[in-house]
């Protein structure tokens, strides 16, 4: 097998597991059981067929960060990688691994494709939402919504002596309230952060096996 189908088959997996979304993928760590069955399935592997995933790898890698603009974006610029994305891309190579070794059990097999065909990936929108500001006094755009809504109360008082004034002072609340959420909501929050290495496996072929 060359490594361009072993790419293919790596792009079929993240295609079934998470359709068209991008973003930061959520996979769960490596606990001791994933590391030695890792462990036990690398052992495995001759030098060829290392070096047949290994330039798979790397063609899976730039798909995936070409699927990202963000990520794609980032690269561009010269910065690393996000970490997500090497992250992703060790559990895929985990994934061939375990498809080509020759002598794991089954549930060794389930736990190393799990990582991949098991995650989510959180999308900007949503990591933005996640990651916004708590409503908090000691935050400005938070104190600038309190005083908009106590002109607001104040608005309402002041109604009472005389209907116009008392409008008036309620629009200027509500703009200050709505200029304050607007700041709150709007606030931005990174998380992308530099790379990690990546081990690098071997080719995907096993006579009489199951293909990725």
């Amino acid at each position: 097998m060359e490594s361009t189908k072993i790419t293919e088959e790596l792009k079929e997996v993240i295609l079934t597991t998470y359709g068209d979304r991008v973003g930061t993928f959520k996979l769960e760590s490596v606990n001791e059981e994933i590391s030695r069955a890792r462990q036990k399935a690398r052992g495995q592997l001759s030098k060829e067929q290392r070096l047949m995933i290994d330039r798979a790898l790397v063609s899976f890698r730039d798909w995936l960060i070409g699927r990202d603009p963000e990520a794609a974006e980032r690269v561009a610029s010269g910065a690393p990688a996000p970490q997500d994305i090497e992250t992703a891309v060790r559990a895929a190579e985990d994934c061939a691994v375990a498809k080509v070794a020759p002598d794991l059990s089954v549930e060794e097999v389930a736990l190393l494709v799990y990582r991949i065909e098991n995650g989510r990936i959180e999308t900007i929108e949503e990591r933005n939402i996640n990651k916004r500001p708590p409503l908090r006094l000691s935050n400005r755009h938070v104190r600038t919504m309190a005083v908009g809504f106590a002109v607001i109360f104040l608005g309402s008082g002041v109604a009472g002596v005389t209907a116009e004034a008392g409008t008036l002072v309620t629009v200027a609340g509500a703009a200050v309230f709505v200029f304050g959420f607007r700041r709150w909501r709007s606030a931005e929050t990174t998380s992308n952060v530099p790379a990690v290495s990546v081990f690098r496996g071997g080719k995907i072929k096993n006579e009489g096996r199951t293909q990725i």
